[in-house]
């Protein structure tokens, strides 16, 4: 019947159109004007659009997919290695920058925000050694003259290696960042071949953060994998945008004779006990980001260090599991505690057709506090779903260290579901929130502690109380996902 119906509609149409067009035959002066739509550019694409056309132009990864690989060739000037490429070893398309004022910025802030540049000086008694290190670690870096280099500034990281007692500027180069596990694995690989590359060298790590990204990403991106090196002579990080305690812990382990499960593990955990502190404080930003660094830490570790660590006894395996948990939930309470204030009115804002850059900052920590929470839980009740376990999201199964759900209380079990009760409650989920609730009250209520389950039963007591028959469960959760995707104009 519908298609039926749409053939009557254009059937009708052309009748009208013929019509009209006998018309004009006949009156030329009833013609209409000849159309003046301009075609559609690039500004007058959607944000999401114009994004995805910026990395298949911009991003250094994406423009060399399907290119011939590159070659090197140098000459020495001064001591100084000069180096041309058989090819641009980014063609990226930067004239973007230099179109109109809108195209410019959105081209720029994608530019240095997706493509964390690091700026790589080598210290040594022999030139050669600085090729060797260049070309040999694979690491895919610009040829621009060293007095360009010296001027860059819209870098995120300055890396300097310095051969003990030298003082002589071998190369200078700017990379992508994506290429440091490249370099890092041949300095690992340089310090195993001989005990004494690393002992009679140093490093020297100055982190700029000129896009002013998150802490927790930018220690990620540039910092963590130079854990995998020990023994290092001498190591300086530095930096203002670096979360508390992270520049010395990272100094310590990069200067110990060798790794140990148990110093790291100590370490992961004051990032933590650093979180809660912050949170104490009510610095609910800071809290999120130390939480943030202390994950990105285990996993890192675990792909680095996996045979070390999967050989521990059980009780380290117990230990790491009971300080994912805790970590993961202090996320979540960081989140949801962040924007307390503005929750009783999301339910107005989380059916707005036009969200505002704020409302969707609300929405995506929200959404990121019920994705931690639920994260805690799954380890505390040692779910099995891939879906719900935090290890699932940067590991292969096998590195996933064992867990076992004896290894947490039920008092941390009702904990875990009095935090993500309270998350969807914020979402408007209010019969995901009360069956939440009603769990943590029955494990919380077997403890004896009565201001504690008195929170926990006002709670549930708003949470049935908000319940609206008429909406289906899920809709709030739906409709904070669509906040997050839709982009800001």
């Amino acid at each position: 019947m519908e298609s039926i119906g749409k053939r009557d509609s254009m059937d009708a149409a052309t009748d009208v159109a013929s019509k009209l067009e006998a018309t004009h035959l006949h009156s030329p002066s009833l013609a209409p004007a000849p159309s003046k739509k301009h075609p559609p550019n690039l500004t007058t694409l959607p944000a999401s659009v114009r994004n995805k056309i910026y990395s298949h132009l911009l991003d250094t990864e994406l423009v060399n997919i399907g290119q011939p690989n590159v070659s090197y060739t140098h000459t020495i000037t001064n001591s100084t290695l000069h180096f041309a490429a058989s090819r641009t070893p980014f063609p990226v398309h930067t004239a973007l920058f230099y179109t109109n004022k809108q195209l410019s910025k959105e081209s720029r802030d994608y530019f240095y925000s997706s493509n964390l540049f690091v700026k790589f000086e080598i210290y040594s008694s022999d030139a050669r050694h600085a090729k060797t290190m260049l070309e040999d670690s694979g690491v895919l870096f610009s040829v621009a003259k060293p007095e360009a280099v010296e001027s860059c500034t819209m870098h995120a990281m300055e890396l300097k290696i310095v051969e003990k007692g030298n003082g002589v500027r071998r190369a200078s180069v700017v990379f992508p960042a994506q290429y440091l596990p490249r370099l890092v694995n041949f300095m690992e690989q340089a310090s195993k071949a001989s005990g004494a590359w690393a002992p009679s060298h140093a490093l020297i790590l100055s982190v700029v953060n000129a896009y002013e990204l998150e802490k927790a990403r930018v220690q990620g991106d540039l910092l963590e994998l130079f854990r995998l090196l020990s023994n290092v002579g001498k190591v300086e990080v530095e930096g203002k945008e670096l979360l508390v305690g992270y520049a010395e812990a990272l100094q310590q382990s990069m200067m110990t004779a060798a790794f140990e499960a148990g110093t790291w593990l100590k370490v992961v955990t004051e990032m933590t006990d650093r979180a809660e502190q912050a949170f104490r404080r009510k610095e609910y930003n800071t809290a999120a980001q130390q939480c943030q660094a202390a994950t990105i830490s285990m996993a890192y570790a675990y792909l680095t260090r996996a045979e070390t660590l999967q050989s521990q006894p059980e009780t380290f395996h117990r230990d790491i599991q009971r300080l994912r948990r805790r970590t993961e939930l202090a996320l979540a309470t960081a989140l949801h505690s962040k924007h307390a204030a503005a929750i009783p009115s999301i339910s107005r804002f989380i059916s707005a057709s036009t969200p505002t850059a704020a409302q969707k900052q609300i929405t995506n920590d929200l959404l990121a506090a019920e994705t931690a929470a639920s994260h805690a839980l799954s380890l505390s009740t040692d779910s099995p779903s891939p879906a719900s376990n935090p290890w699932f999201r940067s590991l292969p199964p096998e590195l996933i260290p064992p867990n076992k759900p004896d290894w947490f209380t039920d008092n941390e079990r009702g904990h875990c579901w009095y935090v993500l009760g309270l998350t969807h409650l914020a979402l408007g989920e209010c019969l995901f929130a009360a069956g939440d609730l009603e769990r943590a009250v029955g494990l919380l209520g077997q403890q004896g502690d009565q201001k504690g389950i008195e929170e926990v039963e006002q709670a549930f007591a708003r949470a049935r109380e908000e319940i609206d028959w008429d909406v289906r469960p899920g809709v709030g959760l739906r409709k904070a996902a669509w906040i997050a995707r839709r982009e800001i104009e």
